[in-house]
């Protein structure tokens, strides 16, 4: 692996990062410098008309909706990182009930208390 793609997963992490990553980038590092381009330079790397928090805030939903836990907790810690206050990130999970149904909506409300009570944030 190029040690500027990992660079630059890591520092698209935001601390907040999937390990796999890492194996991927052993078992096939063609594909991991591929991947990279769309992860990083294409979506979460990149300036556009959605501010990166407001993108991790759409991942949460979208993680949530899809009963994805790895995802949810990433995606939370890392609009977090972004400046999302807890509300917002609770938001995002309450709207992901509606097409995703209500487990998701649990998944990510335990992830979130989770993430608050490691961090000793409290919901506003």
């Amino acid at each position: 692996m190029s040690e500027s793609a990992k660079q630059a997963f890591e520092q698209a992490s935001l601390g907040a990062q999937n390990t796999a990553y890492e194996k991927i980038a052993r078992l096939d590092p063609e594909y991991f410098e591929k991947l990279k381009g769309l992860y990083v330079d294409a979506t979460f790397g990149r300036e556009g008309a959605l501010p990166r928090k407001i993108r991790e805030l759409i991942m949460v939903g979208i993680t949530c909706a899809l009963n994805r836990p790895r995802g949810v907790r990433l995606h939370s810690e890392r609009a977090l990182a972004l400046g999302a206050t807890p509300r917002e990130v609770l938001e995002a999970m309450e709207t992901a009930a509606i097409p995703g149904g209500m487990p998701g909506l649990w998944l990510g409300v335990e992830t979130l208390d989770e993430i608050l009570q490691r961090k000793g944030i409290a919901l506003e």
